[in-house]
């Protein structure tokens, strides 16, 4: 109920305001707050003090000015007093202790009923607890929150800090437990409601509902919704509590002709609420770290939808509201500022009685912005308590904005091994303190790109990067920062080494994929070989060391602009080694073995390789074979031995052999083709492609007489290092 106190009540109220001075918000907002809530509201209120949250924007503007009036604010000069009474009885059946047994998942505490069949609710007039004590014509309208209030246009831009929100992820999040749940009341909803409501038999599946009342189940009730977000690399968890509510009422009637009972519905497939025989709600919405279910204290946003038809919210200060947002140009949602007799300010947005809009329709959203918690009280419309026909009040939010945080950040790129985490690699973009990433010959790494995605409205998610041709592409994947593999909802394609990963649309509208989450994009490649490195003038002048970049572009296309940008550059580089001149000339003797006598002393033939290398370096190389009595093979008659000239630089070679006694040339003969002769000599080439060659001398015996002797002698010489 509202309505005007008199200008006299204004200024009595305003003296004792100055008589309680500057202690009353905190002292206020601890009036209504219960204990377990006293450290986070303290902690909201001191950071109020030293001027955490103040009345301008981020341009500075402040909030409450006519400009903004003008954009659609509704302050009025009403005194608001706000009081319900009624109190009723009523008699329901309550469900089985055993219904529970039918969400095996879901961690519930049944609500006991030692009388089997009947339990009494009853109601208690004044609305939740900021009314329980205070004189309702005590309290005073016109008042200035520390919660900013703003109309903004669709392309407003949002402070990106606040970008993180919880949003119900398809085969991801899932309603893990709640305090109390009875069993019996989703078939009860639709025998109360019906078919024409849309509380079909199947619909009615999809909540758990709650009985509440003033006395018998005025109990917290507390529901967790499981990995609903990314925060800081971190699964985030929500935990929803309805902390108090206003009277109840028991005498709306159902399609069955029975009695209503006043409940509230936590939905499975969502996170959303449904008030049943109720005028307020206050929920607190906080959150946990999946994996230690340890409080985390996030900044970000989160908006309201479907604010029709009477229904709106209540935000008090050091609630956890840092601001609220409305969408420019429209005139739907009222704002009221005000406070009540024990000093505590709030911000209520109501919407017409009796209007429903559509649940997409902007102009019934809210936006708030919260920093690590927020709490509100979700008001349903004037006619819950005047009417006796079924009542109910959907309560639901998005991850979307009245304005925007578009553009999106820079994709980022960067280089290292593969399989390696994204935060142990680096751009690698080629600068004295961040060089190169070093590779070789069919080395496997991997490419990594980071994208941050922004709460917005997509319709397009294309990033592609095109490899050089020297590097072979291996797979792709896609992980979000807290390690999500959503590769399958990305479809990936290689085109001629370009590597493009593009977003599915149907995931691309879910929540899901863009409520601040950071994707990585990984390319796994194996670098060429050093001959295809080679070729693609990858290599420095003069040198043997080559780099080769790389970079990727990404375009998001949405409902306001489309956004093409370019990652860094990342660079790899590595060396081909220098090949070592180690070609090889192979000489081989042929003797006949009837020829040789071993009183003339062992056969010794000595040969000469002469030449110059590739740079004009001239070279010269000597060896020898000596024949010893049953150390040689034979070969048709032949005695037969080689000596190898190894290490030779690459060029071009003459290969001899020096006179010997008792024997003389007969023949020389070219065993590879790069050997060319010329009367008792052999040219040889030794190059890349033809690095060994091989030529055979044959001798003849021509002297038999007198005495002589041969022998040779191969000195070592060590070397010290």
């Amino acid at each position: 109920m509202k309505r005007k106190i008199t200008g006299i009540c204004l200024m009595v109220v305003m003296i004792l305001s100055l008589w309680y001075g500057m202690s009353l918000p905190v002292e206020s907002a601890a009036a209504f707050s219960e204990t377990e809530q006293a450290v986070d509201l303290n902690q909201s209120m001191e950071g109020l003090e030293n001027g955490a949250d103040s009345e301008e924007d981020e341009t500075g503007d402040t909030e409450d000015t006519a400009e903004d009036e003008a954009d659609g604010e509704n302050d009025t000069d009403e005194i608001i007093i706000d009081a319900e009474e009624c109190e009723e009885n009523l008699t329901e059946d309550i469900p089985d202790e055993d219904a529970a047994a039918e969400f095996p998942d879901i961690s519930i505490e049944t609500a006991d009923n030692d009388n089997g069949a009947e339990e009494v609710f009853s109601a208690e007039g004044d609305e939740v607890d900021e009314f329980d004590t205070a004189d309702p014509e005590a309290m005073v309208a016109r008042a200035t929150s520390s919660v900013p209030v703003k109309w903004v246009a669709a392309d407003y831009q949002m402070r990106s800090e606040y970008a993180f929100t919880y949003a119900f992820r398809a085969n991801t999040s899932s309603l893990v437990s709640i305090s109390r749940y009875n069993g019996t009341l989703n078939t009860k909803m639709h025998n109360w409601y019906g078919d024409e409501r849309g509380f079909t038999e199947e619909y009615c599946k999809t909540f758990l509902g709650c009985v509440i009342d003033d006395q018998d189940y005025a109990d917290p009730i507390t529901a967790i919704y499981s990995n609903v977000g990314e925060y800081n690399g971190k699964i985030v968890d929500l935990k929803v509590t309805a902390v108090k509510w206003g009277p109840v009422n028991k005498n709306h009637i159902g399609n069955d002709g029975r009695n209503i009972i006043p409940c509230i519905l936590f939905y499975k497939n969502r996170i959303a609420f449904n008030t049943i025989g109720v005028g307020t709600v206050r929920f607190r919405f906080e959150f946990l770290d999946h994996a230690t279910q340890n409080k985390i204290s996030p900044k970000g946003h989160v908006t309201l939808k479907d604010l029709d038809a009477g229904q709106g919210i209540r935000v008090y200060d050091g609630w956890g509201v840092n601001r609220i947002y409305l969408r420019k140009g429209y005139n739907y949602l009222k704002k009221t500022t005000a406070m009540i007799a024990n000093g505590a300010v709030y911000n209520e947005l109501t919407s017409p009685e009796g209007e429903d809009i559509d649940t997409d329709d902007v102009k019934a959203w809210c936006q708030l912005d919260f920093d690590g918690y927020f709490m509100l009280n979700w008001n349903s419309q004037e006619s819950w308590n005047n009417e006796t026909y079924p009542q109910n009040a959907f309560f639901l939010t998005t991850g979307k904005t009245v304005g925007t945080y578009e553009p999106n950040p820079k994709p980022e790129k960067r280089v290292g091994n593969d399989g390696a985490a994204y935060n142990s690699m680096t751009k690698h973009e080629s600068t004295r303190t961040d060089p190169p990433y070093g590779i070789k010959e069919g080395k496997n790494y991997d490419y990594v790109i980071a994208q941050r995605l922004m709460p917005g409205s997509y319709s397009s998610f294309v990033l592609k990067d095109t490899l050089d041709s020297c590097l072979k592409f291996r797979s792709g994947s896609v992980t979000t920062s807290a390690g999500k593999d959503v590769t399958s909802r990305f479809r990936i394609e290689n085109t001629k080494n370009t590597i493009t990963f593009t977003a599915n649309t149907s995931y691309l509208k879910s929540e899901e994929a863009f409520n601040d989450v950071t994707y990585y994009f990984r390319i796994k490649v194996t670098a060429g070989s050093n001959t295809v490195i080679s070729s693609h003038n990858h290599i420095s002048q003069n040198g043997s060391a080559y780099s080769i970049e790389n970079k990727a572009s990404r375009t998001i296309v949405s409902d306001k602009i489309k956004d093409t940008q370019q990652t860094n550059s990342s660079w790899v580089k590595g060396e081909i080694p220098r090949e070592i001149p180690d070609g090889q000339i192979v000489i081989t003797k042929r003797i006949r073995e009837q020829d040789i006598i071993w009183a003339h002393g062992n056969p010794v033939f000595r040969f000469c390789v002469t030449g110059t290398d590739g740079k004009g370096i001239s070279h010269a190389y000597e060896d020898f074979v000596e024949f010893r009595k049953g150390e040689y093979p034979t070969d048709r008659g032949y005695a037969v031995l080689s000596c190898t000239f190894s290490t030779i630089p690459l060029g071009r070679y003459t290969v001899s052999e020096k006179k010997t006694l008792r024997y003389v040339f007969e023949s020389i003969t070219a065993q590879t083709a790069n050997v060319s002769l010329n009367d008792r000599t052999g040219t040889v080439t030794l190059d890349k492609n033809n690095k060994k060659a091989a030529v055979t001398f044959t001798n003849k015996k021509t002297k038999y007489d007198r005495y002589s002797h041969t022998d040779v002698i191969r000195n070592k010489i060590s070397i010290r290092h």
